[in-house]
């Protein structure tokens, strides 16, 4: 299953939920079990998805959960989730080794949401915040035209368009425009966006955003 990084995620009405960041691997066979689903920039969070709960893969990997959902699958840095191990052979058609986790053999569908009483049975709200809790921080003001940066301060492109989870507010992806004379479109995942000031500065070098660009 070759699922490229930054592949867009939507939930099973076709929103944008995130993009993927990383595969998570069974300890024994190997095979691919999971996803791990990144949204937002300040307000980041990283999910797990296991394998049972995707529905397709294509241009866009779409998942049989709704957006609100995911707030049940907050499993990413599960003890049992491990670095892939040096001595494991690349899966074919990758290069980089840090794109894999190690352990998903032990989930079970206790861990899921993969039914939940709705509120009008349950007589409780969907969703309750703790008002004792620290506020969330909000997502920063990306705006159209902004100027991309790579690590090394090298210039990327111009951001055509920010692509936001509707459901919880959170950045998913950025629309990177490169070229003058013949511009091209890049989706740039979230979880590559180091800061945001008066340009936006990627953790990647502008080599890896031209795979993306290829994926």
């Amino acid at each position: 299953m070759l699922v490229p990084f930054g592949t867009r995620v939507v939930d099973s009405t076709g929103k944008g939920v995130g993009t993927v960041s990383r595969l998570v691997l069974h300890t024994q066979s190997r095979e691919v079990t999971g996803l791990v689903v990144h949204q937002g920039v300040l307000n980041r969070r990283e999910v797990v998805v296991p394998l049972a709960k995707v529905a397709a893969f294509g241009d866009d990997v779409q998942l049989a959960l709704r957006a609100p959902e995911l707030d049940g699958l907050d499993l990413f840095h599960s003890a049992r989730l491990q670095s892939m191990p040096d001595h494991w052979q690349m899966p074919v058609g990758f290069d980089q080794r840090d794109f894999f986790l190690v352990g998903g053999d032990g989930w079970t569908e206790a861990l899921l949401p993969s039914e939940r009483t709705s509120p009008a049975v349950s007589g409780t709200e969907a969703f309750v915040r703790d008002v004792n809790s620290a506020a969330e921080a909000e997502e920063p003001d990306i705006a159209t035209g902004m100027s991309v940066v790579d690590t090394n301060g090298e210039p990327v492109g111009d951001v055509e368009a920010v692509e936001i989870d509707e459901t919880t507010g959170r950045i998913t992806s950025l629309r990177v425009r490169h070229g003058f004379l013949f511009t091209t479109e890049t989706r740039v995942p979230a979880s590559l966006i180091r800061s945001v000031t008066d340009t936006i500065a990627l953790n990647a070098t502008a080599d890896a955003v031209k795979r993306l660009e290829r994926s």
